[in-house]
């Protein structure tokens, strides 16, 4: 609603998760804060750390001029755009099994671009395009974050609950095509 940025908005949930759980709840105790500090430090600390390296690593890639290599090599395979997007949605699906969403946007964004410009495609649709790919990846072990924060928190099994989640699986690969080929789908809101 514009109140906060979103950083400030993580900070203000953390504020109230803590009111909350130790004055409402009571369920904190003093005692409980240096653990609790700790684990934050060192999750931001994995997090952010694959973030840089994945800058880098996109830093690299842009000043070698790969992307415009690997764009030349996808574009060489086949005249079809339909055929480079389902290339493209395949390869997305692939690393999104074993790459977070983060780092896999900040690599793979600057590869894939211009193969969308290229094919003409809108890119609100690619951004869409990519995002539910890697999204659909979070479902999906071994890497599947969202799986495991879910059995985590569920205390269900990571295989049970990855069967669970097959239907919604199926269903996001339904929109993903839905998304991919019929372009009208996600670019009726910008006209």
């Amino acid at each position: 609603m514009g109140v906060f940025t979103p950083t400030e908005g993580g900070v203000v949930a953390a504020v109230y998760a803590i009111f909350i759980g130790k004055f409402v709840y009571k369920e904190l105790a003093w005692s409980d804060f240096p653990e609790i500090f700790s684990s934050s430090v060192s999750n931001t600390a994995v997090i952010s750390f694959l973030i840089a390296t994945a800058s880098l690593f996109g830093w690299i890639l842009a000043s070698e001029q790969i992307p415009q290599q690997i764009s030349e090599t996808i574009l060489s395979i086949s005249d079809n755009k339909y055929a480079i997007l389902l290339m493209i949605n395949l390869l997305l699906l692939a690393v999104g099994v074993f790459m977070d969403l983060g780092p896999a946007i900040i690599i793979l964004v600057p590869v894939l671009v211009p193969v969308a410009v290229s094919l003409d495609v809108n890119l609100t649709q690619f951004g869409l395009m990519m995002v539910i790919n890697l999204t659909i990846g979070l479902l999906t072990p071994p890497v599947g974050t969202a799986l495991y924060v879910a059995s985590n928190i569920s205390k269900v099994s990571l295989s049970r609950l990855s069967l669970a989640a097959l239907p919604f699986v199926g269903v996001m690969l339904f929109v993903l095509m839905l998304v991919t080929f019929i372009p009208s789908m996600t670019t009726w809101v910008i006209k």
